[in-house]
């Protein structure tokens, strides 16, 4: 099956690699045909497990790629045509009374049955939509019980998940879960979550914010060297600034007892880092397989990286 993907934001390396994380998780063979924002276009026998995707806004069932508007001789009953532009001044325009000419069926532009989404990139992309997903909006910080400002935008933290290569059901350890955001992402994912923090404050957060997304997690007040269980991935977003609490730790040493845990206790790592000498402490303990610098602000770029051993 070819599907066009559209992608949310603009950080196309990131959400290419949730997309491999994903089906690569779910043991699916796949091709990359196109990276050509606002779309990433893949073959591969289902494009059904990417709706768990937290970077892609939509799906669609794969029509025309090319460079020119094609005359697309189709018929849908009850349908609309909506485009995408990288740009706002594509060079391409009147793009739906093109395409409508080459189709046969009655418009319906409020309520359409069918959706052909047109992408224009480098070239042209057109679609038909088979799924809209989720947007996250009431899982956002300022809409959970309880949030602190360091909270990860849940978009984020579901694509975390997904780059780990997990099938749903696996048990995902976050060993600083904080407000639980990871963990509300990966219960909702269908994942098995299990969330650890030396603060009990942070660990009554994730319990109040978790109840209200009716997700069930294992959650332990506990050092990170202390961590004992079996799981088949971790995925955290540990403390890397003055506004995360360490308990008085010094952050790199904190990060070399953590990865030190880490390689005791699983054979792969999600994990959001603050800058490459704590990437590099990683290292001595798994290989990096991936590294997806993401800039929050000017003055922070989390670097979302991928450990196996």
């Amino acid at each position: 099956m070819r599907c066009i993907l559209e992608i949310w934001g603009e950080n196309i390396p990131l959400a290419s690699g949730e997309v491999r994380g994903i089906l690569e998780g779910e043991g699916m063979d796949f091709e990359f045909l196109a990276v050509d924002y606002p779309v990433v276009m893949v073959e591969t026998e289902s494009c059904d497990p990417l709706r768990r995707a937290g970077l892609l806004r939509r799906i669609s069932g794969y029509i025309y790629s090319g460079s020119e508007i094609p005359n697309l001789n189709m018929h849908f009953d009850n349908y609309a045509i909506r485009v995408r532009r990288r740009e706002k001044n594509s060079g391409l325009k009147d793009v739906e009374k093109t395409l409508a000419r080459g189709i046969e069926g009655k418009v319906n532009l409020s309520n359409p049955q069918n959706v052909l989404r047109v992408y224009i990139g480098d070239n042209i992309y057109i679609g038909l939509e088979l799924f809209t997903l989720e947007n996250f909006e009431n899982r956002r910080a300022k809409n959970l019980p309880v949030s602190y400002p360091v909270t990860m935008h849940p978009r984020l933290a579901r694509a975390m998940v997904n780059l780990a290569r997990v099938k749903k059901g696996a048990r995902i350890l976050d060993p600083f879960c904080g407000t639980g955001t990871i963990l509300i992402e990966a219960g909702l994912a269908g994942m098995k979550p299990y969330g650890s923090d030396i603060d009990e404050r942070m660990l009554r957060a994730s319990e109040i914010n978790l109840k209200k997304f009716g997700i069930e997690a294992h959650l332990q007040l506990i050092d990170v060297g202390d961590i004992e269980g079996e799981y088949d991935a971790i995925v955290t977003d540990p403390p890397y600034g003055r506004s995360s609490s360490t308990g008085g730790e010094r952050i790199y040493a904190l990060y070399e007892r953590a990865f030190k845990r880490f390689s005791e206790l699983v054979d792969r790592v999600v994990i959001s880092l603050p800058d490459e000498r704590a990437i590099r402490t990683g290292e001595k303990y798994f290989t990096l397989r991936e590294v997806y610098p993401y800039k929050v602000h000017k003055s922070l770029t989390r670097y979302f990286s991928y450990f196996h051993i």
